[in-house]
């Protein structure tokens, strides 16, 4: 079972319930937005290992979890069901560095939770990744550099795979290993096909001097040298043709699947309006779902057309119910001048999903 499995087990039932009354959302908000955060987290983390630079930070902080189940700690009883923050909340801060704060803000945006929600899931995620990562290594025989650095070579591909599509950590400075951009080709030394390039031209000068110089009659009995323009030329180096890249293009059904997540966030966004102090509260989430389709607009060009009709279907069905709901919504006294601008640009964006 992969390291995105073990973790997203841990993130139901009650404690998911904990989970989202901590942060202030709704158990469905709750768990899209640590959909996101677990694998954006340990993309993080992977990619400070195997650049070679974050190993030991990394390993310090392990050891202060090994041993301890922080998922359990935090399903126990606790005083009006929100368990307190584990200890050791603050732990991505030493880790994570000013990269904490840009994820934060990436999170927010994506997931539609604000920001100190979601600097309090973070709080509560970190331990249960760090316990969990804890408890891989030492049964893999311990916890130090090649076994962490091993976990993460052989885990990498599954966290890739678990970042939600529309997601990009193209904002963290020390993220390179995360598949926002095609990696640059290697630098090498000279390329094979100079040295008969070389030769080739050496050649033709010569050829060139010769052809300039006056003639002179052989002596007899000797058989005089063809100039050098009648001596066959090499055959010209052949350049192998640089080898196609192939760029992953997202599947419909990551599309979709984002899709229904923004459905199901508007909605229950737009279900929590009541007022006009209600309607600024709900602003904020509204607009970090015109983000998401953004990013899944550009994710939305990649698809091939015929995989596209899944996508359209999916959006024809939950868009004119979510339309009937925004009447309603702006129907309220003061909600309009509030919030109609960008439930009309929200429409808007979905709308596109259709064509």
């Amino acid at each position: 079972m992969s390291i995105i499995d073990l973790i997203k087990d841990q993130l139901s039932g009650d404690l998911l319930g904990k989970l989202s009354g901590a942060v202030g959302e709704s158990e469905e908000t709750t768990r899209a937005a640590a959909g996101a955060a677990v694998p954006s987290l340990l993309s993080v983390l992977a990619n400070s290992v195997l650049s070679g630079k974050g190993a030991d930070g990394l390993l310090q902080a392990l050891r202060d979890y090994e041993g301890r189940d922080v998922a359990s700690m935090l399903r126990a009883p606790s005083t009006g069901g929100t368990p307190p923050p584990p200890p050791g909340g603050d732990v991505l801060g030493s880790l994570l560095g000013p990269n904490l704060s840009t994820l934060i803000n990436i999170l927010s945006k994506f997931s539609g939770v604000g920001l100190a929600g979601m600097k309090t899931l973070l709080s509560y995620l970190g331990p249960i990744i760090l316990s969990t990562i804890a408890a891989q290594l030492k049964g893999k025989g311990g916890l130090n550099a090649a076994n962490l650095t091993s976990f993460f070579t052989t885990e990498k591909e599954n966290i890739t795979r678990a970042l939600p599509a529309g997601l990009s950590l193209a904002d963290l400075p020390s993220t390179s290993g995360v598949p926002t951009s095609l990696p640059k080709a290697p630098e090498a030394g000279a390329p094979s096909w100079i040295l008969p390039a070389v030769a080739i031209a050496l050649i033709a000068l010569a050829g060139l001097y010769y052809l300039t110089q006056p003639s002179a009659e052989a002596p007899d009995g000797v058989t005089p040298i063809p100039p050098v323009s009648e001596v066959d030329p090499l055959p010209s180096p052949t350049i192998p043709e640089a080898p196609e890249i192939k760029v992953e293009v997202p599947s419909a059904d990551e599309v979709t699947k984002s899709l229904t997540e923004v459905y199901t966030g508007a909605a229950q966004t737009l279900a929590s309006v009541t007022d006009v102090e209600t309607a600024e509260a709900a602003a904020p989430k509204l607009e970090g779902y015109q983000s998401t389709l953004d990013g899944l607009t550009t994710v939305w060009e990649k698809i091939p057309a015929e995989a596209k009709s899944t996508v359209v279907k999916a959006t024809v069905e939950h868009l004119d119910e979510l339309k009937s709901l925004v009447g309603k919504v702006l129907e309220i006294p003061g909600v309009g001048e509030k919030l109609k601008p960008i439930l009309d640009a929200l429409v808007a964006k979905l709308t596109g999903f259709t064509a």
